[in-house]
């Protein structure tokens, strides 16, 4: 078995197994909505195949690969069951599922924009479809449960990390190292999605956020400030012509004491003569 087998099987079993955990993740969201079998299975592929369908819908290449293979539904199947028939909550499910789902949507990613280049198309086109492949499944799940997709803010990295996997991917497969740019691009992606749930980080949320109000109110500071720079000078000036004016009146005082000691002088010598 040749090198290019052994990494075409293993891409194969480890994207199957992707498919399994969407599809749980998938019946797990199907749990807290209370639905019946088959909202879990349609929950599960609607997760599992959903970003890849549409992917290769795009790109018009044949049949999209979850309709030729039978493992992708299977594993799609396979995970709703698992769902439906356990209770997988506590810390430690909690950890496996936000680890192995960053990796696995990183996969996806990069998968993505491979494919998307190998069909002919450019860099741009690539990122996107990666994007989609990687997140796409996640949004129609929100949609038909009729949630605000996750992805469109107040959530921890994870469209970002799709998105930054398609990076190393894109780069290393122009370098024809097809299989440094499937592990580039996991290992990238996924170690970001995991970080940014370890430490929180998000990207800034449009909190009524406005170009010309901020201008605006930029202009109304600017204004403040020069109003009281003016008044602070013209309390300068004011102050400095209180302390002229009160010099002035102390030399007047001086000057007419020493008139007025001047006269009494005259005044005695004139009586003395």
């Amino acid at each position: 078995m040749s090198v290019a087998q052994i990494f075409t099987h293993a891409f194969t079993f480890f994207d199957v197994f992707g498919v399994v955990l969407a599809g749980v993740l998938g019946g797990m969201v199907a749990r807290e909505e209370r639905f019946d079998l088959v909202g879990f299975v349609a929950l599960a592929v609607m997760v599992a195949l959903g970003g890849g369908m549409l992917r290769d819908a795009l790109l018009q290449k044949g049949p999209p690969v979850a309709l030729t293979n039978p493992f992708y539904i299977g594993g799609a199947f396979l995970g709703a069951l698992i769902a439906f028939a356990m209770r997988m909550t506590g810390k430690w499910w909690n950890r496996f599922f936000i680890v192995a789902d960053a990796f696995v949507v990183s996969t996806w990613a990069a998968t993505g924009a491979i494919k998307t280049l190998e069909a002919g198309y450019g860099v741009g086109p690539a990122m996107l479809l990666g994007v989609i492949t990687g997140v796409g499944g996640g949004m129609f799940r929100d949609i038909a449960v009729g949630r605000t997709p996750a992805i469109f803010g107040g959530n921890t990295l994870y469209a970002t990390g799709a998105l930054v996997a398609t990076w190393p991917a894109i780069v290393l497969w122009s370098l024809h190292k097809p299989f440094l740019a499937l592990v580039s691009g996991m290992a990238v992606g996924g170690l970001l999605c995991v970080a940014a749930r370890r430490f929180k980080w998000k990207l800034p949320v449009n909190n009524d956020y406005s170009l010309t109000q901020r201008v605006r109110v930029s202009f109304e500071e600017y204004a403040r400030a020069k109003a009281v720079e003016r008044t602070m000078r013209l309390d300068k000036a004011q102050r400095e012509k209180v302390r002229l004016d009160k010099r002035r009146g102390e030399k007047w005082r001086r000057e007419k004491t020493m008139t007025s000691r001047r006269r009494r002088l005259r005044r005695r010598r004139i009586l003395d003569e």
